[in-house]
């Protein structure tokens, strides 16, 4: 064997002799419990059919804002390789308006009413790497439920949203830089429906829809370990 050859063998054979026990060090103090917390953009898809006092709208439909919020996520890892999530954030108001044959003049939409609320998702990831120092990506699925804290008349009056519990999955990556901080990107899409009732101006006929809004939600940033 070339004087180099050993010369990098030995190298490497004490770099990992070093860095093992504070890798294992690091793993064993690691706290379970950990946060994620950074901006998310909620990105709504929309559809679904319009009916006003028992029949459907032809061409009509709502279409609800994109927003971005600040996001938190709570976890905990349940082994190395599974982690049980919780995500939710500062409340959100979107702008829910008009399309089609609900638009205003020259096809702008119709401002009918704004809702606040809070997408709360928990899900289970898979880590195949395993929750180590450096870089660990995940996949998951889940369940969703969009809370409402308020709904704001507009166009429409005695506007009422029902949510309804939906599917979630999941993906991302993290980069743990020792024990305790870290960063991370986060994908999850949401397969989200809600019921929708309001009466028209001027006492008219109550209209309801169940919009499909199926939201991809994106968030990065910082992530803690207690």
């Amino acid at each position: 064997m070339k004087p180099s050859s050993t010369l990098l063998l030995a190298t490497a054979a004490a770099l990992t002799t070093m860095a093992t026990p504070q890798m294992a060090s690091a793993q064993a103090t690691a706290s379970p419990y950990w946060v994620h917390l950074g901006p998310t953009s909620v990105q709504f898809v929309n559809g679904g059919d319009v009916v006003v006092g028992g029949g459907v709208v032809p061409n009509a439909s709502t279409h609800a804002s994109n927003n971005t919020t600040l996001g938190v996520e709570l976890g905990y890892d349940l082994s190395p390789q599974w982690s049980a999530r919780f995500t939710a954030g500062i409340p959100p108001t979107t702008q829910v308006s008009g399309t089609g044959n609900l638009s205003a003049a020259a096809g702008t939409p119709q401002p009918l009413a704004k809702v606040t609320y809070g997408p709360a998702v928990a899900s289970v990831t898979w880590h195949p790497l395993g929750r180590t120092l450096g870089f660990s990506p995940y996949i998951g699925a889940g369940l969703n439920y969009p809370i409402i804290f308020k709904s704001e008349d507009q166009f429409l009056v005695n506007v009422r949203v029902h949510s309804k519990i939906g599917a979630a999955i999941q993906v991302g990556a993290e980069y743990a830089f020792d024990s305790k901080w870290g960063v991370f990107l986060d994908v999850k899409k949401l397969f989200t429906k809600v019921d929708v009732s309001a009466n028209l101006p001027g006492g008219g006929p109550v209209a309801t829809t169940t919009a499909k809004l199926n939201p991809l939600v994106v968030q990065m940033g910082v992530s803690y370990r207690f």
